[in-house]
């Protein structure tokens, strides 16, 4: 994890990496970038509270792994962690609305409903309703990475989709343009 300012968005951004999250009452950014991996954003309207999670794998659905796993690759734990980080920021369950965001197919060319990007879904999904958190927006599955920047204050998404495709052409054109003008 890390931050550093934004121009485009006139304030600082908190990005976080696999396995992370991140819990703020600040008027701030919190980002990461994924592929199968998930990113369950919780938001607190009234009390201006906000966090993020990115986990790895769903993880084991009992009371001891959640509780005695604090690192946050899975979504179990992540989601957990993510709650109790946020109630010690001041949010209130009663307020909490949540956005989920990920879970695409990007190594392969597997879309139906099995593997790890779906059972991360269905976990996020899962506790969610358990927490009986309403889910306000999801954007999951299919073949893209997801980049998201969360406005702790509003609680807004923003989200930019790509896909292997686009990812692969842009760092090829990166390469080209770089030897070209390394060697022109």
């Amino acid at each position: 994890m890390y931050s550093t300012p934004s121009k485009k968005f006139n304030k600082e951004i908190t990005v976080i990496h696999p396995g992370e999250f991140h819990v703020s009452g600040e008027d701030k950014i919190i980002s990461t970038l994924l592929g199968s991996c998930v990113a369950v954003c919780l938001h607190d309207p009234v009390n201006s509270v906000s966090g993020m999670n990115h986990f790895m794998l769903p993880g084991r659905i009992t009371k001891s792994d959640i509780i005695n796993d604090d690192y946050a690759k899975y979504g179990t734990s992540a989601i957990y962690n993510l709650l109790l980080q946020l109630y010690k920021h001041g949010a209130k369950k009663e307020n909490l609305i949540a956005k989920i965001f990920g879970g695409g197919h990007v190594l392969d060319k597997i879309t139906d409903k099995k593997g790890i990007p779906f059972d991360n879904i269905r976990v996020a999904k899962l506790y969610m309703e358990i927490e009986d958190i309403p889910i306000v927006d999801i954007d999951v599955g299919d073949k893209f990475t997801r980049k998201i920047f969360m406005d702790v204050r509003s609680g807004k998404v923003f989200l930019k989709k790509t896909t292997k495709a686009e990812v692969i052409n842009l760092v090829v054109q990166r390469e080209l343009d770089f030897s070209i003008n390394r060697f022109a």
